[in-house]
């Protein structure tokens, strides 16, 4: 989009050290101590852009020229040099930081004028593309042409505009200006604007007539689809319990499903317990199958040696008398033959049976300690059935429990929807009735009058957007946002920005400000391309007494990183407080000591307003 974007704020003067403020292409941050020149950089700048008007302050003598960089989407770069003492604005075709006698390229009045194009309002608007825009200034139909300062209003918000209690838009804060103040937003958010023509021709009003009636049949029409018996105020009271009512069973449904989820992941813990002591069951069981086995053979082994001692004993290998190995009498006997022999068959038996012994007490201690694991698995088991059996007991309840209270839900949920759609033809009525208000008229009435709203479509993105931004910031209640185009006014969570402490009406401003600067950079849609806020969330941090809405202290945190990494163009917030560590990095600050140490303020000395 057509746009600018500022370089630098810089005062200068003959002997004087050049007072200069840089500003980044994304997120500068002016903030430290009070009294040194902060909202003055707010204040000179609207100066700079067409103000008539620069308070004195003692720091500024000396200082006889201000300079603006400037620097246009299409790559131009300018500087403005205007004096604090008269209404002219020179321009050079370079950036420009000091005091000079030069000759410029161009000079121009501050004054806006339609029917001359020397003077510095419609050379700027030029660039931006806003230049030769209507907008309408009063109920007459009556226009005038788009000036500098209209744009200016809605891109630099000093400190006392950012609190006050009229409407963002509505930023003079007279009634005589009203008309034309939204008649501006309007140019802003669709791109176009209002006619100059004063009265209905005969067409029109014929064309008028035919949509008068018209439009009565659609309020016929609509009236048919209401139900009798419910006035629109009994839809809203009923739409407040019905809301009230769905926020309870949604809470009551909240804590019932976290208590089901955690059962949930206990239950499926535990019954991965149960297949890993099922596993270990059956690993025991095989070893004991297999020891068992074992057992058996030795067993089996002990009774064959037993036999063969037996056999031994009884075949006479054990005792005196002929020879069992090679059948020689007593008398033919050597003296140790038999001895011998029996005892070496002996010794084998006996020392095999020992070693098969200990082999078998050794098993059968082993199979013992195991059946133990056996018995200590199978009961582990069978306490985690018994415990998986017990939550599943509790999630049935809690299911018989969830079940009609999420009939309930979907019960108010319907009924909240038919509401509501009841309401919506009241709106709708309402709108009919109200439009054709514009039609129904004398003939004398200008035709202009109807044309002032926004389209629908429009101001439901608008305060998408406003709600996003809002949403971003983490800001309570950001979910229903509404704008009030009769009023100006806004409505977040259900309540009137007018109606809110200062310290909320100041964050607010910033958000429709911040949120309208986007929703025209989203859609190329001209803008001035960059956004001033002056003291935009200084007071939040102590919310009035009695403001419903409280902010969280992250909202601070998400305002600067929002403007830092989603906010599509140029953005200088002016602060007391510190911006967070992060933002202290990552984005252009200068901070104003208000002491010797460091940077005093915008000027060189101490007092600075």
């Amino acid at each position: 989009m057509p746009s600018f974007r500022l370089l630098h704020l810089t005062f200068a003067g003959r002997e004087k050290t050049p007072a200069t403020v840089d500003f980044a292409p994304g997120l500068t941050v002016i903030y430290g101590a009070s009294d040194t020149g902060k909202s003055f950089i707010v204040d000179a700048l609207d100066y700079m852009f067409g103000g008539t008007k620069l308070r004195e302050i003692p720091e500024g003598r000396g200082y006889t020229q201000i300079l603006l960089g400037l620097e246009a989407s299409d790559g131009q770069v300018l500087t403005l040099q205007r004096s604090t003492e008269n209404n002219k604005v020179a321009v050079f075709r370079r950036d420009l930081r000091n005091a000079t006698s030069e000759t410029p390229d161009k000079y121009f009045s501050v004054t806006h004028k339609a029917n001359s194009r020397n003077n510095l309002s419609r050379f700027l608007l030029d660039i931006l593309g806003l230049d030769g825009k209507w907008v309408r200034k009063n109920a007459k139909g009556e226009a005038r042409t788009f000036s500098l300062r209209d744009v200016a209003h809605l891109s630099l918000i000093n400190e006392t505009r950012m609190m006050a209690r009229q409407p963002p838009v509505l930023s003079s804060g007279q009634k005589i200006h009203e008309t034309v103040e939204k008649s501006i937003f309007k140019l802003l958010l669709t791109g176009e604007g209002d006619s100059n023509q004063q009265a209905k021709s005969t067409v029109e009003e014929k064309v008028s007539e035919g949509r008068a009636e018209l439009l009565d049949q659609l309020i016929l029409d609509l009236k048919e689809k209401l139900d009798a018996q419910s006035s629109e105020t009994q839809l809203r009271d009923q739409l407040d319990r019905l809301n009230a009512s769905l926020t309870a069973e949604s809470a009551a449904i909240g804590g019932l499903a976290t208590e089901r989820a955690n059962l949930t992941v206990q239950h499926r813990a535990l019954g991965a317990s149960v297949a890993d002591t099922r596993q270990r069951a059956s690993e025991v069981q095989a070893l004991l199958e297999r020891f068992g086995l074992l057992r058996q053979q030795y067993e089996s082994d002990l009774e064959r040696l037993e036999m063969v001692s037996e056999a031994g004993t009884l075949l006479g290998y054990f005792r005196s008398g002929p020879c069992a190995f090679c059948g020689a009498d007593l008398e033919h006997q050597a003296p140790d033959h038999q001895l011998e022999e029996t005892t070496q068959l002996h010794l084998a038996v006996v020392a095999e049976k020992t070693k098969t012994t200990e082999l078998h007490a050794d098993l059968l201690d082993t199979i013992g300690d195991l059946e133990q694991q056996s018995q200590a698995v199978n009961a582990a088991e069978h306490s985690i059935r018994s415990r998986l059996e017990a939550m599943a007991a509790q999630i049935s309840r809690l299911d018989e429990r969830l079940a009609p209270l999420h009939s309930n839900l979907q019960e108010l949920a319907q009924v909240r929807s038919s509401v509501e759609r009841e309401l919506s033809i009241h709106g709708q009525i309402q709108d009919l009735h109200d439009f054709g208000a514009g039609i129904a008229i004398e003939e004398s009435v200008p035709v202009a009058i109807t044309q002032a709203g926004l389209p629908a479509r429009t101001i439901a993105d608008f305060e998408s957007v406003l709600q996003h931004t809002l949403g971003s910031w983490e800001v309570p209640s950001a979910g229903s946002v509404t704008y009030d185009q009769s009023t100006g006014d806004f409505s977040v969570g259900g309540r009137w920005r007018s109606d809110r402490g200062k310290g909320i009406r100041g964050v607010l401003h910033a958000a429709f400000s911040t949120a309208l600067t986007q929703y025209c950079a989203e859609r190329e849609l001209s803008h001035s391309g960059f956004l001033v806020l002056d003291s935009p969330v200084i007071t939040y941090r102590q919310p009035d007494d009695g403001d419903d809405l409280v902010l969280t202290p992250r909202v601070v945190e998400h305002f600067y990183s929002y403007l830092l990494n989603e906010f599509p163009v140029q953005a200088i917030v002016i602060e007391n407080g510190d911006p967070p560590e992060a933002i202290r990095t990552g984005a252009l600050t200068h901070y104003f000591s208000g002491s010797a140490e460091g940077r005093f303020g915008l000027f060189p000395v101490s007092g600075a307003g």
